[in-house]
């Protein structure tokens, strides 16, 4: 397994390293990103990123953009019906078809958002992938 580590915005656990950043100016954590996952894909590993709610309003849709050779968009099921509340997370997979890494390196992930009360947020965190 590997693990994504953010460089600003999550709270420092054993297996996240980050710098801190204050969180009232975030409304989204990466609590973790993972992979390769099995089953093994040849054409490109597993990935599941988790994020948290940790703003005080629900999240009514959320994106996370993950730039390695390309762009990889993990879509999370948050909607209107079903937000993301607060102190909740939310987990996708996906096969980053073509994807290509170096666990020294750090990629940019933009996490994109709507809150309940129709605001908008969009930030990037560095992340860096890091045995589990």
């Amino acid at each position: 397994m590997i693990l994504l580590t953010a460089s600003a915005g999550c709270k420092t656990t054993t297996n996240l390293t980050t710098a801190p950043t204050p969180s009232n100016q975030q409304q989204i954590e990466i609590v973790s990103v993972f992979g390769p996952l099995k089953p093994i894909n040849p054409g490109g590993p597993i990935i599941e990123i988790t994020l948290k709610n940790i703003g005080s309003e629900p999240v009514i849709s959320l994106s996370a953009t993950i730039e390695l050779n390309k762009s990889f968009v993990f879509s999370y099921d948050v909607t209107a019906l079903n937000p993301l509340l607060t102190g909740k997370t939310v987990s996708v997979k996906l096969s980053l078809i073509g994807a290509g890494y170096d666990d020294s390196l750090y990629y940019p992930l933009t996490i994109n958002g709507t809150i309940q009360n129709g605001v908008t947020f969009i930030y990037t965190n560095q992340v860096r992938i890091g045995a589990k």
